[in-house]
């Protein structure tokens, strides 16, 4: 299944586009690139640009577990969407999704939550929806938006995996939501893609 698929055409995210001489100077560990010269997908695994050339398996989590790389992965990338902030008096902030590569954790901070007095009892609060990360919002009776929590954050990065061995992988849940009349947040979620 194209990774496409799996994430939705927006939540994709854009590799940078150059050619081989005009790669980025100052690469990040996990960033991507599509390198015109090569006509390769490329990622910077923190020391050097390899190219992803194998075949792209991509494993979705929308509750927390353990990401357990099959015989041959050495490096994964994880795209990791913290929890939506809750709406309302006495609302919550999302929770922190996290990825614990070999090398360290990635984490993806949560939303943070509207409190106070949202609207009139005529507002219509809408929840965020499970496992996007979305802050929930309050919509008046003519469409608008009238106050929105924030959603959670979305990290991209790389890590060292070793074979066989398993990693934790934490999705956040969604900021609760506030009385009278709030809407919680969306849960968020983690999706790693590795190459075998």
């Amino acid at each position: 299944m194209p990774l496409s698929t799996v994430l939705g055409a927006q939540s994709l995210v854009r590799p940078g586009v150059c050619t081989t001489a005009t790669r980025p100077a100052s690469p990040f560990e996990g960033q991507l690139i599509y390198d015109t010269t090569l006509s390769k997908v490329l990622v910077y695994n923190g020391t050097g640009w390899i190219i992803m050339s194998g075949k792209t398996n991509v494993e979705r989590f929308t509750a927390s577990g353990t990401f357990t790389p099959p015989a041959g992965v050495t490096y994964a990338i994880a795209y990791i969407r913290g929890g939506g902030g809750g709406i309302g008096a006495s609302s919550g902030a999302g929770g922190t999704s996290s990825v614990a590569f070999a090398g360290g954790t990635v984490s993806a901070t949560g939303g943070t939550n509207m409190t106070g007095a949202i609207g009139s009892g005529t507002d219509n609060k809408v929840a965020g929806v499970a496992n996007s990360g979305q802050g929930a919002k309050a919509v008046d009776s003519g469409g608008s938006w009238t106050a929105m929590s924030q959603d959670g954050a979305l990290i991209t990065a790389g890590g060292a995996v070793t074979a066989s061995v398993g990693i934790t992988v934490t999705v956040a849940n969604g900021g609760t939501a506030g009385t009278p009349n709030g809407a919680a947040g969306g849960t968020g979620y983690v999706y790693i893609s590795y190459e075998v």
